[in-house]
């Protein structure tokens, strides 16, 4: 009888240790506020997160936020075109990584990270002479591409 009680006792670990897997690998989706297609336009607004599907894994893109503004106000001559600093995080399949992109007025700016392109299509509002934009007013427009397989099935 003693021999029986530590065999259930150990066969019962065991199946909660592969029900609590099993229950685990079920397929959900990271959550994002929305999610596109690879290569689809989109616009993320400060703290927003988007996923994108590839091939190899679900990555999630969120916009943290715009760390220095810069840019030459429209309608003004300016010696420097001055750039904004775009704070992006891209969660992939092997890591999350923190990106920052240099965005000229007007401009767009492209950075490889593992197997996706980012390509940040537009920053709004556009600078004004004499208007400070509130932190939270930021808007970036991006296309996420696939340009490389990581080899993860």
């Amino acid at each position: 009888m003693l021999i029986r009680t530590p065999l259930v006792l150990l066969a019962s670990i065991a199946v909660a240790i592969l029900w609590g897997c099993n229950s685990n690998s079920q397929g959900t989706l990271p959550e994002a506020d929305f999610f596109v297609s690879d290569g689809q336009g989109f616009t993320l607004r400060v703290g927003e997160t988007a996923g994108i599907q590839t091939v190899s894994a679900i990555n999630i893109i969120r916009f943290s936020g715009v760390l220095d503004d810069s840019r030459c106000p429209e309608n003004v001559q300016c010696a420097v075109a001055g750039f904004a600093t775009v704070l992006l995080s891209v969660q992939s399949a092997l890591a999350i990584t923190e990106i920052q992109l240099q965005v000229p007025p007007g401009g767009t700016a492209q950075m490889v990270v593992e197997e996706l392109t980012i390509d940040v299509i537009a920053l709004n509002p556009a600078a004004e002479a004499g208007i400070e934009i509130n932190l939270l007013d930021y808007a970036v427009a991006l296309r996420v591409r696939q340009t490389s397989d990581l080899g993860i099935t």
